[in-house]
C-alpha cells in the first residue's frame, strides 16, 4: 500500500468517526470513543505527509448552524475551536459558524462544534435544578447568561492548551516538522485567498451579572468529558484540566 494510499484511508476514517455525535443519534460513550480516535488518526495524517503531499490536500468549507440559548457559549468557544484545528473560521450571519481548511481538520472542527454544543445543554440543565441556581438574587437570564460565560471561557482555554499541545508535536515532527506548519499554513492561506472574502474581527462587552454562576459554569466546563482530540496518543487521558 502506498502512502498516498495509506492517507486516503485515514481521511475516511475521519470521515467515518467525526460523523458520530450525539446530535446525530449516537450515544455520549460512542461519541467520545469516536473524539480520540479521530485525535489519533488526525495526528498520523498531519505528521506523516509529505510537503509535496500537503500541497496536492483539497481545502473545503463546512458550516454549523447553532440556535437557542446554546449560541451564547459556543459562539465563544468557536475561536478556540479555530485555533486548535489551525482552520479559518467566520460567523455568517448571527447563528451561522463556518470553518475552512484541510479536510481532517475542518471535519474536527465540526465535530467539536456539535460536541460542545451538547454539552453546554447538558450542564444548563444540571446547573437549573442545583441549589446553586436557586440560592441566587439575579434573574433566571442573568444567573444563566453568567454561568454560559464561565462554561465557555474554562472550554476555551482547555482547548487553546490543547492548541499548544499540537503545535509543539507538529514542531518537533522529526526532520519535516516545522516545515510541514509552514507548508500547510500557506496552502490554507492560498486557497483560502481564491474565496475572495474579507473577514473582518469584532469584539464584543461580557458582563458577567451573578459571579457564583459563573463560577459554577467555569466547573461545569472543567469536567466536560472530552477526550483529547488530537495530539496524543492511545490511553493519554482527558484535556488538561
Amino acid at each position: 500500500m502506498t502512502q498516498r494510499t495509506e492517507l486516503d484511508k485515514v481521511k475516511g476514517r475521519i470521515r467515518a468517526l467525526a460523523a458520530k455525535t450525539i446530535d446525530r443519534g449516537c450515544s455520549e460513550a460512542e461519541a467520545m470513543i469516536a473524539a480520540q480516535k479521530v485525535g489519533e488518526l488526525l495526528e498520523v495524517y498531519g505528521l506523516s505527509m509529505s510537503e509535496v503531499e500537503l500541497r496536492q490536500e483539497v481545502c473545503i468549507q463546512r458550516s454549523v448552524t447553532i440556535t437557542g440559548p446554546r449560541l451564547q457559549a459556543v459562539s465563544i468557544i468557536f475561536m478556540a475551536i479555530i485555533r486548535l484545528t489551525e482552520t479559518r473560521g467566520w460567523m455568517n450571519g448571527r447563528h451561522e459558524m463556518v470553518l475552512f481548511g484541510l479536510e481532517p481538520d475542518v471535519l474536527m472542527g465540526e465535530y467539536l462544534l456539535h460536541l460542545v454544543a451538547g454539552a453546554v445543554d447538558h450542564e444548563e440543565q444540571v446547573f437549573r435544578a442545583s441549589e446553586a441556581f436557586r440560592r441566587s438574587r439575579q434573574t433566571t437570564q442573568q444567573r444563566l447568561r453568567s454561568f454560559r460565560y464561565g462554561f465557555a471561557e474554562r472550554v476555551s482555554d482547555r482547548l487553546d492548551e490543547l492548541a499548544q499541545h499540537r503545535q509543539a508535536a507538529e514542531a518537533a515532527a522529526p526532520s519535516t516538522g516545522t516545515a510541514l506548519v509552514v507548508a500547510k499554513e500557506k496552502r490554507v492561506t492560498e486557497a483560502f485567498r481564491d474565496l475572495g472574502i474579507r473577514l473582518r474581527s469584532r469584539s464584543t462587552t461580557r458582563r458577567v451579572s451573578d459571579s457564583a454562576a459563573y463560577r459554577q459554569g467555569q466547573e461545569a466546563g472543567r469536567r466536560v468529558s472530552l477526550e483529547r482530540p488530537v495530539g496524543a496518543g492511545a490511553g493519554r487521558g482527558l484535556l488538561p484540566k
